[in-house]
Order: structure tokens, then C-alpha cells, then sequence
């Protein structure tokens, strides 16, 4: 069913028997808040936005607080990456983002939501680690068991598949470097992103279902950071994305300009 008929239907059969009470409401509009500030690149409001999803004191949604002031941390480091001089807070960000989701496993242990989200952060801290040796080992002592886990449990989860993905092209051999398995893994999670796009609307909105933008964006970086690169395909993938997400800052003002500068393929004649 197509989002129109499903629109459609929902008007027909009227308005749900209950509707969602004033914390449920504010933690939905918190979670619009915090993805797009994310996608905008606003460093504040994500720190802003983690301090005001801490007031939230229902326990039936505390695993889905958690979970979003971790997102809030872990986007604020990523997002952080992409300023000049590079913030001297990104792993402090990324070490209170490890906190929140282990607080939000604690509630609900085993949620891969949480799980690939701590795979992400750590894969940061490995980067940021550098030459530190005792450092990074401290690190993969917790991410490849994670990674592991979530290789045997996220093949249905777009999320999962962006860390998977992006796993398998940037990370040193043997869990990377592979360029044909990691685009293979990214298009399956824009794939299986589909169902959750045409989703019923009763869906809620703390409910993680990011991941089709983001599968597409890490499908455009890594075709135009190959040693050979693909400039149509990586245009494609990036268009997408910001197709998808008009507001995306790193895509739209970064990546795009980067990819457009590429050299145009010369057809074989």
C-alpha cells in the first residue's frame, strides 16, 4: 500500500482511540528536534537538546530517552569532525554517548538500536585513539565483540547496516577494506529503509528509523573516495541523500562540492 492509500485509509477509519499523553508528545517532538539539528550540523542544540530529553522522567519511555541524549552525543561528535579546527570535546561526547546507551540497555538488554549505536561510537574512539597503542587496544577490547554480535544480528536492520557497511570499507583489514562487500551491505540498508519510510503514520516518532539517507551518504563517500573513484555513482547516491534530507549540511555543503569536483569519465570509444 502505497503512502497516499494509507493515508487515505487512516482518514477513513478516523482518528485512534487514544491519543499519546503530554510526555509521550514532548518526547516525540524532542526526537524531530534532535535528528534534524543532527542533520543540520548545530553542535549547540544538540547538547541542548540531550540536557532538555534529561527532564523526561517517564519510565515506560526511558530506554527511548536514553537512547536519544546518546544519539544527541554521538551526532554532536560526528558532526564535529566535519569543523576546522577539529572541537577538542569529541570524545567526551562520544564517551557520555557510550553511557546513555548502556544506561538504555540496562532497561532493555539486547536492543540492537543501542548496540550498533555503541559500535559506532567506539569506532570513533578508535579513529580519535591515533598512535596510542594501549588506548586503542582498551577500545577493541569492547567494539569487536559488539561487532561481531551485531554482524549476526543487524542483517535486517538498516542502521545496523550503515555501521556494518561503513565498517567493512573504512576500517583496517581484516574487519575492513573490502570496497565490493561494504556497497553490497550499504544498498541492502537503503533497501530494507523502504518498509520504514511508508510506515503507518501511528508510528512513533522516538521509534529509531533512521538510516536510508545514511546508507546513501556512506554509498557516495565511498564512491568518490576509491582509489578509483566513481563520479556518476557517487553523484547519484549524494543526490539522494540530500534528496531525501533537503537540510543536510555535510551532504549538501561538503560532500556534493567535493564529489562535483571530481574529473567527468571519458566514455571508452
Amino acid at each position: 500500500m502505497g503512502a497516499l492509500a494509507l493515508i487515505f485509509t487512516a482518514a477513513m477509519l478516523g482518528p485512534p482511540a487514544t491519543l499519546p499523553c503530554a510526555k509521550e508528545a514532548k518526547l516525540s517532538a524532542l526526537v524531530v528536534e534532535v535528528r534534524s539539528a543532527d542533520y543540520r550540523g548545530d553542535r549547540e542544540a544538540l547538547a541542548r537538546l540531550d540536557q532538555m530529553l534529561g527532564e523526561l522522567d517517564d519510565a515506560r519511555l526511558a530506554e527511548y530517552r536514553d537512547y536519544w541524549r546518546g544519539f544527541a552525543r554521538w551526532r554532536r561528535a560526528q558532526n564535529g569532525f566535519n569543523e576546522t579546527p577539529t572541537p577538542g570535546d569529541l570524545v567526551s561526547d562520544l564517551e557520555l554517548a557510550i553511557d546513555y546507551f548502556k544506561a538504555s540497555l540496562a532497561r532493555r538488554p539486547d536492543w540492537v538500536e543501542a548496540k550498533l549505536a555503541m559500535v559506532g561510537c567506539w569506532g570513533n574512539l578508535a579513529y580519535l585513539a591515533g598512535g596510542d597503542a594501549a588506548k586503542k587496544k582498551a577500545i577493541l577490547a569492547e567494539l569487536v565483540p559488539a561487532y561481531k554480535w551485531l554482524q549476526e544480528n543487524g542483517q535486517d536492520n538498516p542502521r545496523a547496516l550503515w555501521i556494518i557497511g561503513g565498517m567493512q570499507f573504512a576500517a583496517p583489514p581484516p574487519y575492513g577494506g573490502d570496497i565490493p562487500r561494504a556497497a553490497a551491505t550499504l544498498r541492502r540498508g537503503v533497501a530494507l529503509s523502504w518498509p520504514a519510510a511508508g510506515a503507518a503514520p501511528e508510528v512513533p516518532a522516538w521509534s529509531p528509523s533512521w538510516g536510508g539517507p545514511e546508507n546513501l551518504m556512506n554509498l557516495a563517500y565511498m564512491y568518490s573516495h576509491v582509489p578509483n573513484p566513481d563520479r556518476a555513482a557517487a553523484l547519484a547516491y549524494a543526490e539522494g541523500a540530500v534528496t531525501a534530507v533537503p537540510e543536510w549540511h555535510y551532504v549538501r555543503d561538503i560532500l556534493l562540492p567535493q564529489i562535483e569536483a571530481l574529473p567527468v569519465a571519458v566514455a571508452a570509444r
